[in-house]
């Protein structure tokens, strides 16, 4: 009975792995520095296994439940190791760290955030760490449909207006005098051109070129995208009012009394707030719907 048994086992293992499936157990202590990866865990429902996150992990809501190990520019290899942790998401801005955690014998999974494609791999990487490859097919579906009916929509667009993304600026002014928009080597400017429109923005050395008033007036564009954010982040030295800050019609008076552009005379600015703009995760093809709605107001955007 107890050899029938082993064989039974025996041969359920070797089945899985000529499947190309794994005999690792699937990681339980998961500390995620990436809020993009903190997204991609929990909608792979891997939330039950996050046992730290960075401030900024606010999407869903219950990631804000998870334990804080505070900001996610350094690495502290020493608490990772004490907290047992068996898997670590980072993304590029971590990349220098990784000789150091595979010497230490840390799990770990890169996420890189260049375009639709890396969201993609990252969904595909965690779901093979995770054990969860199935539900990362599923969201990556998800997403391609989002994406594919946004791209089915703008076909229709008789132009291609030039649109401008401000990714970062000074929120209190009387007017934008100066900001940091989204150049060509950036994950936005796919995002416009599935959208239906044409970058501003021409920089191809510099991600997130910063532009003042003369580079506006030169740049013109048609649509301006104000990514300014979410108020729960903003920190202001001067005691101001965050919620006054963030007035909608008070963040465009400060387009409009700048450089007439087209798209102040149009009426073509608008306000984005929130983190969900500031982040190519699983929430990608809301933002690209977003930016087509504005780009292409004249097109008939099913429900």
């Amino acid at each position: 009975m107890r050899r029938t048994l082993f064989t039974a086992l025996f041969s359920a293992c070797l089945a899985l792995v000529l499947a190309g499936g794994s005999l690792e157990a699937a990681p339980e202590r998961i500390v995620s520095l990436s809020p993009v990866g903190t997204e991609m865990l929990f909608a792979l429902g891997q939330g039950e296994r996050i046992i730290a996150v960075t401030e900024f992990c606010d999407y869903p809501p219950e990631a804000m439940e998870r334990p804080s190990i505070g900001g996610f520019a350094t690495l502290n290899l020493e608490g990772l190791l004490a907290m047992g942790t068996d898997l670590l998401v980072i993304q590029d801005l971590h990349e220098q760290f990784v000789p150091q955690l595979e010497r230490l014998n840390i799990p770990h999974v890169l996420l890189r955030q260049d375009g639709i494609d890396d969201v993609y791999a990252g969904l595909a990487d965690l779901g093979r760490a995770c054990g969860a490859e199935p539900r990362a097919s599923a969201e990556i579906e998800r997403i391609r449909g989002e994406v594919e009916a946004v791209r089915r929509t703008v076909r229709a667009a008789a132009s291609r207006p030039s649109v401008l993304v401000s990714v970062s600026r000074e929120l209190s002014e009387p007017t934008v005098t100066a900001f940091y928009a989204a150049g060509r080597r950036t994950f936005y400017n796919e995002l416009v051109e599935l959208a239906g429109g044409v970058n501003a923005s021409h920089e191809e050395r510099i991600a997130y070129p910063r532009i003042a008033q003369e580079g506006l007036a030169i740049l013109n564009p048609d649509v301006v995208l104000d990514l300014v954010g979410d108020r729960r982040f903003y920190h202001s030295g001067d005691g101001l009012d965050v919620d006054a800050v963030f007035q909608r019609d008070a963040l465009v008076r400060q387009w409009t009394a700048g450089v007439a552009t087209n798209a102040v005379r149009s009426g073509q600015i608008h306000i984005l707030e929130g983190t969900v703009y500031l982040r190519p995760g699983p929430r990608i093809g809301a933002m690209l719907r977003s930016f087509a709605e504005r780009i292409h107001p004249e097109l008939e955007w099913a429900p």
